[in-house]
């Protein structure tokens, strides 16, 4: 499925989506478009999960706000290690999606869009990143969702979320995406110059 517009049907939160299908290898568009946005002036903030170059199972937490070190996430497996507690058929570091939500929190201010790489079942039970939604959902003037398919209509109903301003389907060329995001961004931001200088 290809990049499309698509009608809102409420003035707040402003969202994106990209729509993951589920067991899909992870890949790179989010730095793609996180990457993309910076070239246009624009100021990300959040992260984006990736396999660690070691290869593996193993997964990284990437920031995309500013240079830090990638925070070691999870790994397929199931027995935990110190610090690590099990989810399904994979073992997960708590403090990693505590070092992200402080990234979120730090670079939020000023940003004009906020990415949040990979919702799915452990943050349906209420773990992971679910709580980083809601924050990024208040005050970012764009946010940007990573979701499984399959998980979809959970999120947007856990989230109250109208319909995303624009949607990409992961592993479809995210150009026209990004133009969407920065088309939005300008127009929102017309419209509250407008909105300031009115009678």
């Amino acid at each position: 499925m290809c990049a499309r517009a698509m009608s809102r049907t409420s003035p707040s939160p402003s969202w994106a989506l990209l729509l993951t299908p589920p067991g899909q290898r992870k890949s790179d568009e989010v730095f793609a478009i996180a990457s993309a946005l910076t070239a246009a002036g624009r100021r990300v903030a959040g992260f984006a999960q990736l396999r660690a170059p070691e290869g593996g199972c193993i997964y990284e937490l990437h920031c995309l706000g500013r240079a830090e070190p990638a925070v070691s996430i999870g790994r397929r497996g199931r027995t935990p290690g110190p610090g690590e507690e099990l989810f399904c058929n994979c073992v997960f570091r708590p403090d990693a999606f505590v070092t992200a939500r402080g990234w979120l929190e730090r670079d939020l201010p000023g940003c004009d869009v906020a990415i949040i790489d990979e919702l799915s079942k452990l943050e349906t039970t209420g773990g992971g990143h679910v709580a980083a939604v809601p924050l990024v959902l208040a005050r970012a003037p764009l946010t940007l969702l990573s979701i499984r398919a399959d998980l979809l209509a959970t999120f947007m109903e856990r989230f109250e979320l109208p319909e995303p301003m624009a949607m990409l389907s992961r592993g479809d060329p995210p150009q026209r995406f990004v133009a969407a995001l920065i088309d939005h961004l300008r127009a929102s931001a017309t419209d509250l110059g407008a909105r300031s200088i009115s009678p």
